[in-house]
């Protein structure tokens, strides 16, 4: 079973987008992150970060965490504005999203390799040793990419 690097999700608060967009640094298209100086896109996800409890206790273990809105729905939270109650614990939270840059790249393998023609014979293989893997050179772009975000998010988030 594979596991998927950290690195692959970030949270962006809401207001670090709202923020972004107002200066011209990225376009939300949907759930499309689109960073304009660099053309690089990342699927969003609807989240949220727990900052501080409000009533109760912890005892879910949630302070510090990120979860989706539908992971809330499916806890039984309920989630308000800047508010999530889970049980008889309120918590403060930070809405915003998590960006996935796999999802979209999964997207879009999925359209080209619809998109290809049946029957098709593949490209013939280069020299041997010329080229990575197409696994390697793939890995070797996710990574690319994540570094990307995470150094546009490290240098943004001010």
């Amino acid at each position: 079973m594979r596991s998927v690097p950290m690195a692959d999700y970030l949270f962006v608060p809401q207001s670090v987008l709202d923020k972004w967009s107002e200066q011209g640094r990225i376009q939300v298209d949907g759930n499309v992150l689109t960073i304009l100086g660099e053309q690089k896109s990342f699927a969003l996800t609807s989240a949220v970060r727990f900052i501080k409890m409000e009533a109760g206790e912890d005892n879910a273990g949630l302070l510090a965490k990120v979860k989706t809105t539908d992971a809330l729905k499916q806890m039984g939270a309920e989630h308000y504005m800047e508010s999530v109650i889970l049980g008889e614990s309120a918590y403060q939270v930070q809405m915003g999203f998590l960006a996935d840059a796999n999802a979209l790249r999964r997207a879009a393998a999925a359209s080209q390799a619809a998109a290809s023609k049946p029957g098709q014979p593949p490209a013939p293989p280069g020299p041997a040793g010329a080229n990575p893997a197409p696994g390697a050179q793939q890995g070797e772009k996710n990574a690319e990419e994540q570094d990307m975000l995470a150094q546009f998010l490290l240098d943004n988030l001010q």
